[in-house]
């Protein structure tokens, strides 16, 4: 059972400008009835889909910010982008402090690091071998198709998957050392998929596919089913929650013509997060 109150830790960085990371998960996790407690890891003044932002790296800042929280608990410890080795080491030693002091705590990492079968700009090996380190942490991982694939090193042939091939990834996945998987953005013709895999049977949520890709999608759809685990739905509910406020968003977006790099306007939509959850609390 969940406190009356869910804590979640969210680990990301904060951009001033363009809808995503904490700006987006803050807001979210709020209006769902869960206590955000961030952690920036950097202060942007712009996300970096802009041609021109300032940037401000915390992980100096991080050591005596993690360790002033050693007589906190959280029921929930939701990680998204991160930039350095420091950082992901940082939070390793958070996630393991924070499991050996409450074994009930889940943690969801967002493995940030690519798209479209590429890696962002500001990834390189070492940080993949990294993240690939930390995913044996993490209680559920929501990689996209191109990182799934960069996890574990299969070839990427697009977003289209077969249900054999999403299975043989999530197989792939799951022996890293995860709990769960859900495997984002499957293309499956007009639709999206998003799988939740444990072993055994996969469970696909289907929703509306746009033509438009919009900054902060994954940031929207993870901070969602953060917020929709702590207050207790079971993962693939959870998944189905995501994926369905995620879809409304995205086209009530297109319909007002929104640049693709302000992200989706999610702000409109927030009251209907509430009436979407069957909690288990």
């Amino acid at each position: 059972m969940c406190a009356a109150v869910p804590r979640v830790a969210c680990i990301n960085d904060l951009s001033g400008y363009g809808r995503c990371s904490l700006t987006m998960a803050l807001p979210v996790l709020s209006v769902m009835g869960v206590q955000a407690c961030p952690v920036p890891t950097a202060v942007l003044s712009k996300h970096t889909g802009f041609s021109h932002f300032s940037f401000t790296d915390l992980t100096d800042a991080l050591p005596a910010y993690l360790k002033s929280w050693n007589d906190l608990q959280f029921d929930m410890i939701y990680s998204g982008f991160l930039g350095s080795e420091r950082q992901m080491s940082l939070l390793r030693e958070f996630f393991e402090f924070q499991k050996a002091k409450n074994p009930a705590c889940r943690i969801l990492l967002d493995t940030v690091m690519g798209d479209d079968g590429k890696l962002y700009s500001t990834y390189t090996k070492a940080l993949c071998d990294s993240m690939r380190e930390l995913v044996q942490h993490a209680d559920i991982i929501t990689p996209n198709v191109t990182e799934a694939c960069l996890l574990t090193g299969t070839p990427y042939h697009g977003e289209s998957l077969h249900t054999a091939e999403a299975v043989a990834l999530g197989d792939q996945l799951l022996s890293l050392g995860c709990g769960a998987v859900v495997i984002t953005g499957i293309v499956r013709e007009d639709m999206i998929c998003n799988m939740t895999y444990t072993g055994g049977e996969p469970e696909f949520s289907v929703i509306h596919r746009t033509k438009c890709l919009y900054s902060g999608t994954g940031d929207l759809f993870a901070s969602v089913l953060c917020g929709a685990l702590a207050v207790g739905q079971p993962l693939a509910e959870a998944v189905e929650t995501a994926g369905s406020f995620l879809s409304a968003v995205t086209q009530y977006t297109l319909k007002q013509n929104t640049p693709a790099e302000e992200g989706v306007l999610f702000e409109p939509l927030l009251r209907t997060l509430p009436e979407t959850l069957t909690s288990s609390r």
